[in-house]
């Protein structure tokens, strides 16, 4: 299969499906380039200094849907990132192997980053923390399974909507986590501004490491 092909006609679909048709078209310039004279660099060049993505970001102007926003704006990076990938691939000859992707792309996170009091030192995590924390790997898994089946734009469709069952999967198991270290958690994109415990709005960052002992999380120090 042409993955390189398959990741940049996503890209061009979530681009669309988010209202973005003059990047969608840009996309559709390199899809052609590739197609008619096997041209992988010039996407690339869409993203340098002079290119029309150079200072391109997802944010809530564009999706005001919070949660929403967050996995459509990950997934682009992801598919952007893959697509660099693929390229330095044809750059030398490489034949893309899906086995190689799958290990590669997508490194699980090891620590999640938390609000935290600095009056009293009570961590607290919301739904972005958590988010933030699971969503390389099911956005990976998510685009290498579409590479191999064919069906990429579907599967970017599923995170783009919040809908992929590695999602909620991955949250809970995360928040069993927390619960197992005594850690509070609020099911919300919105940002801690006061401390649940001392009720103080002196809220700094912590961090939390995964135990590969233990299915809790260590808080780690300064």
């Amino acid at each position: 299969m042409d993955y390189y092909l398959m990741t940049l006609s996503a890209i061009k679909k979530l681009l669309s499906n988010t209202g973005l048709t003059g990047y969608a078209d840009t996309v559709g310039e390199c899809i052609e380039k590739w197609k008619n004279e096997g041209d992988s660099t010039a996407f690339k060049k869409t993203f340098d200094a002079k290119g029309q993505f150079a200072d391109f970001r997802i944010d809530t102007k564009i999706i005001p849907d919070v949660e929403k926003c967050f996995w459509t704006a990950n997934t682009f990076s992801a598919l952007i990132a893959m697509s660099a990938q693929l390229d330095f691939f044809h750059q030398k000859g490489i034949k893309p192997e899906i086995e190689f992707m799958r290990k590669n792309f997508g490194v699980a996170n090891e620590v999640m980053t938390v609000s935290r009091c600095a009056e009293c030192g009570k961590f607290e995590a919301t739904l972005t923390d958590i988010d933030k924390y699971i969503s390389k790997p099911v956005i990976a898994k998510r685009i290498v399974d579409g590479m191999e089946q064919g069906n990429l734009e579907e599967q970017v469709e599923t995170l783009m909507n919040v809908e992929a069952e590695e999602i909620k999967r991955e949250r809970r198991k995360a928040i069993i986590r927390l619960e197992n270290s005594g850690i509070s958690y609020v099911e919300s994109y919105a940002k801690v501004k006061s401390c649940l415990k001392c009720g103080k709005r002196n809220i700094t960052e912590g961090r939390l490491l995964k135990s590969v002992k233990e299915n809790i999380f260590i808080p780690l120090k300064k």
